[in-house]
C-alpha cells in the first residue's frame, strides 16, 4: 500500500525573516492606534458594563447558557463561553474601562495576524510572499469592525485558534510516528474555536482539502484510510463534543430563526458571494450596514447575473488551482468559511451581510495575494518594482483602515455612517435612532425609528418611537406607537408600561393602573415599574397598596430615591423596610 513520502521538518524562519515581521505587525499597531480611546459602541454594553452575570462567581451559568442569556428575552442564536470569558478576564484585570478592551482586541488581531503570517509561511515556501499575505491580512480595510469594535473580538479570536489548530496539524503530520501531543493540541484549539464563534466549524474541511490537494506530500497517493482517519479523528471527535454540548446549552431557549424560506437562502447566496469579493476587491463605502435584501425569483437578473459570475469565477479558479495546487487550500480558507453566514435564518430580516464575516476568509484573500507575488516573483525575476507595489498596496490598505476604523469611535458616528450608506436598511435607521436617543436627542431619534417601522414593520421599531416621543412631549404620537408595538408584541412590558406613563402624564391615574400592573405582570423586577404603579396609586389614595408598591421597588433598586422620599412622605415615623 502506498504510503506518504517523508516530509522535510518544519522551516523556522531566521531572524531576517522576524525583523520585517515585526515591522508589519508596528505598522498595524498605529493603524489601529486611535482606537484605544474610543468608547462602548452597538452590543458592547448589554454584554459588558450592564452583565449583571460578567462575574466570577456567576461562570457556571456562562458556560451553560446562550451568549445572551444574562440579557433576557433574547432569542438563542450563539453558545460562546469562551467569548464572556474573555470579557470576564477583561473586566477582572481592567474593570470597566473600555480603553483597556480596545488594546487588547487589537492585541488579538496582531495575534491572528502573526499566525497567519506562519500559515502563509508553511504554505507559500516563501518568506516575502507570507509577510506581503500577512500585510493583506492584518490591513486589509475589511478587517476594521473586528478590530476596532469590542464585542467582534471573538472573530481574531476565532482565527487565532484555527490557525493555530492548522500549524499544529501540518506539524503532526510531518513528525507521522510520536506525533499523539501534538493531533491532541490541535483538536483542542480546534474545540476552543468553537466554542469562541461557529464558523471555526468549518476547519476540518479545510484540512480535508489540504490533505488531498497537497501534492509536495504525494498525498493523493496516500489510499490509506488509516493515516485519514488518524488525520481528522481528533477534529471529528471535538466537532461532536461541541455539538452534544451546544445543543444541551440550547435545549431549553428560545431558537432564533427568521422566517427566510430555503429557497431564497439559496437564491441570494452567489448575490451575498460576489458581495463579499466586491468588498475585498474595493474596499470603500465600508460600513456596519449595507442596503442588501433576498433574491426570490430564480428569473431575476440579478440571479442570473450573479449565478453566472459565479460559474465564470469558479471555472477560472479550478483552471489556476490545476497547475498550482496549493492555491486549493488558498481558495478552501476563502470560502469555506463563508458558508455558515448564508443561513439566513440565524440573520436578523434584512440585516444578512457584515464586513465582520469575512475576518477568517481574509486568510485565503491573504494567501491568494501571496500566491501571486511569489509567481510575480519568479516569473519576472528581473524586475525590481514588485516589492515596492508590495508596500505600495500595504500602505494605502493601512490608511484605508485607519480612516473606517474611525466610524467606530461612538455610537452616533457609527450608525450615521450606516444611515448614509444604507437609508433602506431598518436596522441602520433603528441603531442611528437608538444612538441618538442615548444623548438625549430624542426629537431627532424619533424619524429614524419610524422610517424603520415604515421599511419593516417591527415591535422594536415601534416601541422605541414610542419612547422618543414621549420623551419631548408628543403624548398622542407616543400613544399611537405604543400601540402598534403592543399589536406585534403583546407580552411587551416596556410598551404597557409606556401607555401606563402616558396616562399619568395625562393625569388619569385611575386610567394608568391597569397599564402598570400588566407591565408588572410581565417584567415584575424591573426598574422604576413599582414606582410609577405606586405614584398611580398614591393619586386615587390607594395609600396602602401605594406604599406596598414603594417598599418593592426599594427592596429591588434600593437607589431609587423617588419611591425612599415617597415613603418617607407616606410614612412619617420613618419606619422604611431597608
Amino acid at each position: 500500500m502506498p504510503q506518504l513520502k517523508t516530509q522535510k521538518p518544519a522551516y523556522s524562519p531566521p531572524p531576517t525573516e522576524l525583523v520585517p515581521l515585526a515591522g508589519l505587525l508596528l505598522a498595524t499597531l498605529v493603524t489601529y492606534a486611535s482606537t484605544f480611546s474610543y468608547g462602548w459602541v452597538y452590543d458592547d454594553p448589554p454584554q459588558i458594563p450592564q452583565n449583571q452575570d460578567l462575574v466570577w462567581g456567576r461562570i457556571g451559568f456562562l458556560f451553560t447558557h446562550q451568549l445572551w442569556a444574562p440579557m433576557g428575552g433574547m432569542e438563542a442564536r450563539f453558545y460562546r463561553p469562551l467569548l464572556t470569558l474573555w470579557f470576564l478576564l477583561n473586566k477582572t484585570l481592567f474593570g470597566l474601562n473600555p480603553h483597556w478592551f480596545h488594546v487588547t482586541s487589537v492585541l488579538v488581531h496582531l495575534v491572528a495576524s502573526v499566525l497567519a503570517f506562519f500559515v502563509a509561511r508553511e504554505l507559500l515556501k516563501d518568506a516575502s510572499a507570507a509577510l506581503f499575505a500577512c500585510a493583506i491580512f492584518a490591513l486589509h480595510p475589511l478587517q476594521v469592525e473586528s478590530a476596532s469594535w469590542i464585542s467582534s473580538v471573538n472573530d481574531p479570536l476565532a482565527a487565532a485558534l484555527c490557525f493555530a489548530s492548522f500549524l499544529i496539524y501540518r506539524k503532526a503530520r510531518r513528525q507521522q510516528r510520536n506525533a499523539g501531543v501534538e493531533w491532541i493540541l490541535a483538536g483542542t484549539f480546534f474545540l476552543l474555536a468553537l466554542f469562541t464563534k461557529e464558523v471555526s466549524i468549518v476547519l476540518p474541511g479545510i484540512i480535508l482539502v489540504d490533505l488531498w490537494f497537497d501534492r509536495a506530500g504525494d498525498v493523493r497517493s496516500i489510499s490509506s484510510a488509516r493515516f485519514l482517519l488518524k488525520a481528522i479523528s481528533p477534529y471529528a471527535v471535538m466537532a461532536v463534543l461541541w455539538l452534544a454540548l451546544r445543543s444541551w446549552v440550547l435545549r431549553g431557549a428560545e431558537a432564533a430563526s427568521s422566517p427566510v424560506a430555503w429557497s431564497a437562502i439559496l437564491l441570494t447566496a452567489p448575490e451575498i458571494f460576489l458581495f463579499n469579493l466586491y468588498r475585498v476587491l474595493v474596499p470603500a463605502g465600508l460600513s456596519p450596514q449595507y442596503d442588501f435584501h433576498l433574491i426570490e425569483s430564480a428569473g431575476s437578473a440579478q440571479f442570473l447575473l450573479a449565478s453566472i459570475t459565479i460559474i465564470a469565477l469558479a471555472s477560472f479558479a479550478i483552471q489556476v488551482a490545476r497547475h498550482a495546487p496549493r492555491l486549493w487550500v488558498a481558495l478552501a480558507w476563502l470560502t469555506l468559511p463563508q458558508l455558515p453566514t448564508f443561513n439566513l435564518r440565524w440573520m436578523n430580516q434584512d440585516d444578512f451581510v457584515h464586513d465582520r464575516y469575512m475576518y477568517m476568509s481574509m486568510l485565503g484573500v491573504a494567501l491568494l495575494a501571496g500566491s501571486a507575488y511569489s509567481w510575480i516573483r519568479r516569473k519576472w525575476p528581473e524586475q525590481q518594482l514588485v516589492r515596492p507595489l508590495a508596500v505600495c498596496i500595504a500602505v494605502t490598505l493601512a490608511f484605508a483602515s485607519a480612516i473606517q476604523s474611525e466610524y467606530w469611535a461612538n455610537d452616533v458616528i457609527l450608525f450615521s455612517r450606516a444611515v448614509s450608506r444604507a437609508p433602506e436598511n431598518e436596522w441602520a435607521q433603528l441603531n442611528y435612532g437608538s444612538a441618538l436617543s442615548a444623548h438625549g436627542k430624542f426629537a431627532e431619534a424619533a424619524p429614524h425609528f419610524v422610517r424603520s417601522y415604515e421599511l419593516e414593520p417591527g415591535w422594536r421599531a415601534a416601541d422605541f418611537a414610542g419612547f422618543a416621543f414621549q420623551q419631548f412631549g408628543d403624548l398622542p404620537q407616543s400613544e399611537h406607537w405604543f400601540s402598534a408595538a403592543l399589536q406585534l408584541n403583546p407580552s411587551l412590558a416596556t410598551a404597557w408600561f409606556g401607555m401606563g406613563q402616558i396616562r399619568l402624564l395625562q393625569h388619569r391615574p385611575q386610567d394608568a393602573i391597569p397599564y402598570l400592573k400588566k407591565a408588572l405582570e410581565l417584567q415584575p423586577t424591573a426598574d422604576g415599574f413599582h414606582f410609577e404603579l405606586g405614584d398611580a396609586l398614591e393619586q386615587v389614595s390607594q395609600l396602602s397598596a401605594a406604599i406596598d408598591e414603594y417598599k418593592a421597588e426599594l427592596q429591588l433598586h434600593p437607589y431609587q430615591s423617588g419611591a425612599r422620599k415617597a415613603l418617607e412622605r407616606l410614612q412619617p415615623s420613618g419606619l422604611i423596610d431597608r
